[in-house]
């Protein structure tokens, strides 16, 4: 059975990919994916708190420190109308401005 890579990853992967690094040393490659990781966890993260409901910040707080990550997503798709999409275009907009970046 095939191992299934983390959606973000699989973005990071084929951005690193899409890029062209050339003969860029393993190690160098693989910190390249960890930065690229985070900069698209915070584009996500702050796509998240733009959008939610300021009366659910409270409690979307609590679950940030109590609940696991399928649980927090629920909660988010819950309530950000359109979330998939706006996820979507932020990605969109992050991988126009890395590949034309010099």
């Amino acid at each position: 059975m095939e191992k299934r890579l983390h959606p973000i990853s699989e973005f990071v992967n084929r951005l690193i990919e899409e890029k062209g690094f050339g003969d860029v040393d393993t190690d160098v490659l693989r910190q390249i994916g960890f930065d690229l990781t985070e900069r698209v966890e915070e584009r996500i993260n702050a796509i998240i708190l733009e959008n939610l409901p300021p009366e659910k910040l409270e409690e979307f707080s609590f679950l940030l420190d109590s609940a696991d990550a399928e649980h927090i997503q629920a909660y988010c798709r819950e309530n950000i109308v359109n979330l998939d999409e706006l996820i979507a275009d932020a990605l969109v907009r992050f991988r126009d401005t890395y590949l034309n970046a010099s």
